[in-house]
């Protein structure tokens, strides 16, 4: 009996001790003895904690150390209450990089919390955001947000927070050396109709590869789990449909999830996977997947998430992180296909899963602001190179350096999934080159965005943005062809 208990007080222990392990570490705090910064008030009310006031339209800002940050997942949160906030409310923590260069599009926005909700009065509740801090990253400005013209904030409990990483294997899990030269060059689809879009991909073109994007159809949000399977299992019959044409021309295929069953923003970021409910759904459609496509040697891999910004996952929820949760999608796919190569999308500080046989893929749009300059209300800011911003190719190649040392690090494939400009954007074939010309450098298989699917981000379309009609040839065109010639099959 005393045995038995002992074991029983030994696994509790254990438990905790796991538990405890995953917990989230303090790694910047505010303290009302540090006062306030300017432009806040500090406040001390009989019966509660200090708290920091905020009057309209101030933005008080910490500094924070970099040296804290980078080449972390952190969370940034606190207790927030107001009156007449506005629609702002959503950013009243967030980080500002306080670097040069830096990509405006992507790490000023990836900072940022969810998209804010109006409000005129607000109790004090929990505002937070998390994000992955690249490893070049310098110092930030921690913003108590704007409080609108008018209105009024308070703010507690403000602290930045490390998510735990997985461990990760202490070396590399794959056996094979790594590839010096890319093996397949391509493109993203996932609205091609008939034959003849396949035939001209491969044989006039020359590429070999077409991420295939689950993305078509179904509704703007899946009210529940059965929708989206009901959704999935429509997609796995429209790729059996056309998985012909990928074996007659020669073209290997990506099955990428390009939907998760939550949010999407208007560039298909998957915003909303950040809920058990939602995370078991999309394990039970990869699921049926694995199963249709078991082994096929046309595939290249299971690419299983497009593009999971956790920014608004909850470090305090149970829900897991991105980390954890494709190594728990990719061992379920193993379970029922231990051939395909399964396809972790990754951001600035990736993690290696201690498993063998997996391709980590970063996306490439650096710099943000340039490659999706004047799409919807985005502001027009010019060429590429422009020696005054630093944007040139040996930036690209810091862009690119977080994966290169990982990949060398692990002993890991790397596929680029996506990268892309906006065809009226001057330079885009420079872009396109520099870009590609580094994926070549380092042994990576690449596929641009996109092929036949929007006319913004066609190559078959004219620089200029107000004609909506195919041209016979392009200087981006050309940048492509001149690589796919590079293709065997």
């Amino acid at each position: 009996m005393m045995k038995t208990t002992a074991v029983l007080l030994l696994a509790v222990l254990l438990a905790v001790l796991a538990a405890a392990a995953e917990s989230p570490r303090i790694i910047w705090e505010w303290n009302a003895k540090d006062g306030a910064p300017a432009g806040a008030e500090l406040v001390r009310q009989p019966g509660e904690p200090a708290f920091l006031r905020v009057r309209g339209p101030a933005a008080p800002a910490f500094a924070i150390d970099g040296a804290l940050l980078k080449g972390k997942m952190v969370t940034v949160e606190g207790m927030v209450r107001g009156e007449k906030l506005g629609r702002k409310f959503g950013d009243c923590l967030k980080l500002i990089p306080d670097y040069r260069p830096f990509d405006k599009y992507r790490e000023n926005w990836g900072y940022r919390p969810a998209p804010p909700v109006a409000r005129e009065k607000s109790n004090w509740e929990r505002s937070f955001g998390s994000w992955r801090i690249p490893p070049y990253a310098g110092n930030f400005k921690l913003v108590l947000g704007d409080a609108g013209q008018e209105g009024v904030a308070d703010y507690r409990e403000i602290r930045i927070l490390e998510v735990p990483a997985p461990e990760a294997p202490a070396s590399g899990v794959n056996r094979a050396p790594l590839q010096k030269t890319p093996k397949y060059r391509g493109a993203m689809a996932g609205n091609l109709k008939n034959e003849e879009d396949f035939r001209i991909f491969a044989e006039e073109w020359g590429g070999n590869l077409i991420r295939w994007q689950f993305l078509q159809g179904g509704p703007a949000f899946f009210p529940d789990a059965e929708s989206y399977l009901k959704w999935g299992r429509d997609r796995i019959g429209e790729l059996r449909r056309v998985l012909p044409f990928f074996r007659k021309y020669g073209i290997k295929v990506v099955i990428d999830l390009h939907r998760s069953p939550g949010e999407m923003n208007d560039i298909n970021n998957n915003l909303g996977l950040w809920t058990k409910e939602r995370q078991d759904a999309v394990l039970r459609l990869w699921r049926e997947i694995a199963a249709a496509f078991n082994g096929d040697p046309v595939l290249y891999g299971y690419d299983l998430v497009n593009e999971p910004i956790d920014k608004v996952y909850d470090v305090r929820s149970d829900a897991l992180d991105w980390d954890r949760f494709a190594e728990k999608l990719a061992r379920e796919i193993r379970s029922i296909d231990p051939v395909t190569p399964i396809i972790v999308e990754t951001s600035y500080n990736p993690r290696p899963l201690n498993l063998p046989n997996i391709i980590y893929s970063p996306h490439f749009y650096e710099p943000g602001e340039y490659t999706h300059q004047g799409i919807r209300a985005r502001s027009m800011v010019g060429p590429y190179p422009d020696p005054a911003k630093g944007w040139n190719r040996e930036w690209i190649r810091l862009m690119a350096e977080p994966m290169r040392q990982f990949q060398l690090k692990y002993n890991v494939p790397i596929y680029v999934g996506e990268f892309g400009v906006i065809r009226w954007a001057p330079g885009g074939a420079q872009w396109l080159d520099d870009w590609i010309s580094v994926f070549e450098e380092y042994g990576w298989d690449w596929s641009f965005h996109a092929y036949r699917e929007w006319s913004g981000w066609s190559v078959e379309h004219s620089d200029d943005k107000n004609l909506e009609q195919p041209v016979s040839d392009t200087a981006r065109k050309q940048v492509l062809l001149k690589y796919f010639k590079r293709n065997t099959r």
